[in-house]
């Protein structure tokens, strides 16, 4: 019974002397700064702004730019039933990026999806489902967005 307690008290005390060597903080922190952060023609203004929630301007900090090409977001219905009605409506994201520094840079591009069941009594409660939808799909993309530059960092 008390070389069970030892092992365990053990146990805890290495992860816990192993548990920040993993990097763990440097990949959970939300926000990130850039040398040059730029948007395209296309890119919402929605975006643009929680876009300053995860990415931070600052020429001092290091030589990577961040530039938000293109995002598209389509949407499609499936049908099922006797009658071949509308079901469920997806709507697919895309956000295309390039993400370097002055030596290189690396055009890429994110897809996040979500669904929502159609509403055919209440329209104007599925439009507003989309665009909730939609403003969701955008905060999704931003936080995978952090998870390549932290991949690409370490």
């Amino acid at each position: 019974m008390e070389q069970n307690k030892f092992s365990q008290y053990f146990l805890i005390l290495a992860a816990l002397l192993l548990l920040p060597a993993c990097q763990h903080s440097l990949i959970e922190e939300r926000s990130v700064s850039l040398n040059k952060i730029e948007f395209g023609s296309n890119i919402q203004n929605s975006l643009r702004q929680k876009s300053k929630k995860y990415f931070i301007q600052d020429s001092s900090s290091t030589n990577l730019s961040l530039k938000f090409v293109d995002l598209n977001f389509k949407k499609k219905n499936f049908y099922g039933g006797l009658g071949a009605r509308a079901k469920q409506i997806e709507i697919r994201g895309e956000l295309k990026y390039i993400l370097g520094d002055i030596a290189s840079s690396k055009s890429e591009s994110l897809y996040v999806s979500g669904s929502l069941p159609v509403n055919e009594n209440n329209p104007q409660a599925e439009i507003m489902a989309q665009k909730a939808l939609i403003q969701e799909l955008e905060f999704l993309l931003l936080e995978e967005l952090i998870q390549e530059y932290w991949l690409i960092e370490s």
